[in-house]
């Protein structure tokens, strides 16, 4: 049974400066830091997951990356394809990334990331699944700036789903990330995390109104 109401909750969103470890590069020190945003959705976890991977549908409802578009398929990847859409395992994508979070479709940051996992989590419940997605920045040289953006996906036992991602950057150059965009960046996790909430609840409730539909109901 999934809670009542049609919004996510708030997102809580927050600059760590005790960064968060993550798959790739582990526990970082120095100038490291994390940003995280925390939101709990009115649906399941596998239209969360949808809602994410399938990047056709962010001009929709994502006014902080409108558009992403699609590089190569890394060795990270051997033989991963996707569908110039679909984000998948092992392949190479560039975020256009508007730090006003206004969606305006000239004048973004590009971005180039790379994905290198999506698992699904092992659960003591049959009726749970939960996902982890990772995303590793490929933008900057390793020695210089190093990010790697984790997105949690879990369900809960009222039906909602707590959506939960971060990114740690480390290395010589987050310290200037942190300093001149920190803050930014925490208010346009929120808005990702609300957005992406948002959507993804619509996309539940048309779901659900098209198979009572076909019931009869």
């Amino acid at each position: 049974m999934q809670r009542n109401g049609g919004h996510p909750d708030a997102a809580k969103a927050e600059l760590l400066r005790s960064p968060l470890p993550t798959p790739r590069w582990g526990g970082q020190g120095g100038p490291a830091f994390t940003v995280r945003a925390v939101t709990t959705i009115n649906a399941a976890s596998s239209t969360v997951l949808r809602t994410l991977l399938d990047t056709s549908k962010y001009p929709d409802w994502n006014r902080f990356v409108p558009r992403v578009t699609f590089s190569d398929v890394s060795d990270a990847g051997a033989g991963a394809t996707h569908s110039n859409t679909q984000l998948a395992t092992g392949v190479t994508f560039i975020e256009h990334v508007d730090m006003s979070g206004n969606g305006k479709p000239s004048g973004l940051v590009k971005m180039k990331l790379l994905m290198t996992a999506l698992e699904k989590l092992e659960s003591n419940s049959m009726e749970k699944t939960d996902y982890k997605v990772v995303w590793l920045g490929k933008g900057y040289p390793d020695w210089a700036l190093r990010s790697e953006r984790v997105h949690a996906i879990l369900s809960n036992t009222d039906g909602t789903t707590t959506y939960d991602v971060f990114e740690t950057f480390s290395g010589p150059l987050a310290l200037l990330v942190r300093l001149f965009v920190g803050p930014t960046l925490v208010k346009r996790f929120k808005q990702w995390n609300e957005e992406l909430g948002r959507y993804a609840e619509r996309e539940s409730q048309d779901r659900d109104a098209s198979a009572s539909s076909d019931l009869g109901t």
